[in-house]
């Protein structure tokens, strides 16, 4: 009786923090579609409590020898009250706005600031190299966002 107590127990509680976490995949999909729609190229906020927001922009369409895709970066900034901490994407999204994949990238610093002719560049003020990648190709399995002689690569998650 106590095994099946804590099984239930068990169950519930993984299945009450899993769909918390869906349901922000789901909302930070729509905050990013939103963009796309809005063609929205200045700095946008989502308030989600006290806390927490979406920020994000839409850095625009590249055409690449794969298809036409649109291009977000968006962070999830969580703890504002105390030290703010933030998850940051380059999300992809295929010409019918569906999902195609994203970039995780450690700092919100390290986020692309311009998309100008299938190339994404890169403007870290903490770092001496200048990145910039090429999207001609379509988009490479991995990153590297040199930084001050060292290697920081990230990989495309689809």
């Amino acid at each position: 009786m106590r095994a099946i107590i804590i099984l239930t127990f068990i169950f519930l509680t993984n299945n009450i923090f899993s769909q918390n976490y869906f349901e922000y995949k789901k909302e930070r999909n729509l905050f990013n579609l939103k963009l796309i729609s809005k063609n929205q190229k200045i700095l946008s906020y989502k308030k989600i409590n006290d806390s927490e927001r979406f920020q994000g922009r839409y850095l625009g369409e590249v055409k690449t020898n794969q298809g036409k895709y649109y291009i977000v970066i968006s962070s999830f900034i969580f703890n504002l009250k105390n030290s703010p901490s933030a998850e940051n994407h380059i999300f992809i999204y295929t010409d019918k706005k569906q999902f195609f994949g994203y970039y995780y990238l450690s700092h919100i610093n390290e986020l692309p600031t311009i998309l100008k002719k299938c190339k994404l560049y890169f403007d870290n003020k903490d770092c001496k190299e200048k990145n910039i990648i090429n999207l001609d190709n379509g988009f490479p399995k991995a990153i590297n966002l040199k930084c001050n002689g060292e290697n920081n690569y990230y990989e495309l998650n689809k």
